[in-house]
């Protein structure tokens, strides 16, 4: 895939290239220099071109690869110019040809709270949510289609329910995975607490046995799902949104399925996981859940269960992406995530695209996963053609290049000043002492109180494992002809300054020992 964009937000003449025989391709890059913004604009041209209206208000030219065709959607005066394999198509015929040259899902996910990229997908949303309250069938389930929504949009109730629709997988590299991931060794029981929706509030007599009204898939789901909880049943409580609220009386409906029998009773309903996945977000769509609650079975824990409102942060986050990844299996789907490792470990931030890999296998090359980060242990593992790196030039304008080496075999720390652009991975106090040093080591003549200073100096980091390097001529030798030493308070580096500084320290350290061998 291939982007040209010009004209969005800080985006001006951006071109980035996307490695295609990579499963994942990792964006970096300095806060502000437009990361978020380039994923964005890439779900406004698919969106816009999805729903067959203008393209987007910036001019842009996406190139990517469906199969063995070659589509181009790009922009002119404010019109859609669209080729396949180089020849021009109309617009009638891209729709009509949609699912050859389209992505089957264009699928998107934020770790923060900011909902400007959650609201694109309001329109797909809305048809979606149309299209399922219209499906009044009982007997007969069937996949959603592919046009029903091609754009999703991942919010926090995803997680909870593809992770309760992979404990009904009979899958042995999935439970493998919970339990070697998370420590899940199976379920335990489930609380789906159903509330009176929105546009039932003017109902005074809607029913909650009758889920207040609800149709289609949705009130199809509760049905089913409540034909195995025990003792379901209507309550009435306080509810509070935030501390803003006092609360109000809101009718409610209690769902408990008490154990792993219940819950395979109620998928027995469904071919898979993906429709299971499908019908419980339905009733989410429909806007009747006030939360649902999960216990597992998992290794360690003092009861024998544990919630899945008390795993942490980054465990119900690395669920929710990967769960959602599996559940898109066998479909073309491009992946947008932005910053998903937010929360996580070191570890599972060094394994994370490793753990992707490994749950998106089943899709072989029919998925593509555009990352953002600022992790480098995310990246560590990586190739240079899989990694791009976001910066802003010196005339404010964002550029993306490949960094100048793989990152795969640097090392945490060389990943920080080689690829992320830090001038050192020291903290700053620690970078001045060196500075200091290197600056007394490199004069020929020291007065008393400079070889003091530098005793000092060279004991206090001697102390903190550094090795006295300035009895090495050699190294003082570099010191004194590399004369930009100090690193305490520089800003980060671009790539090019990256490649610039190594490139001037391999011909500076290849000069000094030609000039000693020269010598002797």
């Amino acid at each position: 895939m291939r982007l040209w964009i010009d004209g969005f937000h800080n985006l001006n003449d951006v071109t980035v290239e996307f490695d295609q025989t990579s499963l994942t391709t990792v964006i970096i890059g300095q806060n502000g220099s437009g990361k978020s913004y380039l994923l964005e604009a890439i779900v406004r041209i698919f969106r816009n071109a999805d729903l067959d209206i203008a393209p987007p208000p910036f001019r842009f030219k996406l190139d990517y690869r469906i199969g063995n065709q070659f589509v181009t959607l790009s922009s002119e005066g404010g019109s859609w110019i669209i080729e396949i394999n180089g020849i021009s198509i109309t617009r009638g015929n891209f729709q009509a040809n949609k699912s050859s040259w389209f992505p089957d899902m264009v699928f998107s996910y934020y770790s923060g709270t900011n909902n400007r990229m959650e609201s694109l997908f309001d329109h797909h949303q809305e048809k979606y949510y149309r299209k399922l309250i219209a499906d009044n069938s009982e007997d007969i389930f069937k996949f959603a289609s592919i046009e029903d929504r091609r754009l999703f949009y991942a919010r926090p109730i995803h997680g909870v329910l593809a992770l309760l629709s992979l404990l009904t997988c009979n899958d042995p590299k999935i439970t493998d995975l919970l339990k070697d991931m998370l420590g899940v060794t199976g379920f335990h029981s489930a609380m789906l607490l159903l509330r009176k929706p929105w546009y039932a509030e003017n109902k005074r007599n809607a029913d909650p046995e009758q889920f207040w009204g609800a149709g289609g898939r949705p009130a199809r789901a509760a049905r089913l799902v409540r034909k195995q909880a025990f003792f379901p049943m209507p309550l009435t409580e306080r509810a509070r949104d935030d501390y803003r609220s006092k609360g109000k009386s809101e009718s409610q409906y209690a769902i408990y399925l008490r154990n792993r029998e219940a819950l395979m009773s109620f998928a027995g309903n469904f071919e898979n996981d993906l429709q299971l996945f499908e019908e419980l977000e339905s009733i989410d769509i429909s806007d009747l859940y006030r939360w649902v609650q999960v216990w597992v079975t998992r290794v360690g824990a003092e009861d024998g269960e544990v919630s899945y409102g008390q795993m942490s942060e980054g465990e119900r986050q690395l669920l929710m992406v990967l769960g959602l990844i599996r559940l898109s299996r066998n479909k073309r789907t491009l992946f947008l995530l932005d910053e998903p490792d937010t929360h996580l470990n070191p570890r599972w931030q060094y394994e994370y695209l490793d753990l992707i890999r490994r749950w998106a296998e089943t899709s072989g090359d029919r998925c593509h996963v555009l990352l953002t980060t600022h992790n480098p242990l995310t990246i560590a593992s990586l190739t240079r053609p899989e990694v791009r790196v976001m910066h802003l030039a010196e005339d404010g304008k964002s550029r993306v290049t490949p960094p100048y080496a793989d990152p795969r075999g640097m090392g945490f720390t060389a990943t920080l000043t080689e690829i992320f652009g830090l001038a050192s991975s020291l903290d700053e106090e620690t970078q001045k002492q060196v500075d200091d040093r290197n600056a007394l080591a490199r004069l020929d003549q020291r007065t008393s109180d400079q070889e003091k200073q530098l005793i000092e100096i060279n004991d206090k980091l001697n102390r903190l494992g550094f090795m006295n390097e300035d009895r090495e001529p050699l190294y003082q030798d570099f010191l004194r002809a590399w004369q930009d030493v100090r690193y305490a308070d520089r800003p980060p580096m671009t790539p090019a300054d990256i490649e610039k500084r190594h490139r001037a320290m391999q011909a500076l350290i290849k000069q000094l020992i030609d000039g000693r061998e020269a010598a002797h």
